[in-house]
């Protein structure tokens, strides 16, 4: 089953562009899949974490 989220009411009548989307790999959709697993709190702790390590 997808998940999906109704039409925002407040859309724009007129036709926008949206951006290009890239192509997910299996790995992106693995760790997608367990990031969304976790809560609020272990998310922010990732978030960081992976921020940190960006900054490397």
């Amino acid at each position: 089953m997808t998940d999906f989220r109704e039409a925002d009411s407040r859309q724009p009548a007129e036709p926008v562009d949206q951006p290009l989307m890239e192509p997910v790999t299996a790995k992106e959709r693995l760790l997608l899949k367990f990031y969304r697993k976790l809560d609020e709190k272990e998310q922010d702790f990732m978030r960081r974490a992976i921020e940190a390590m960006a900054m490397l």
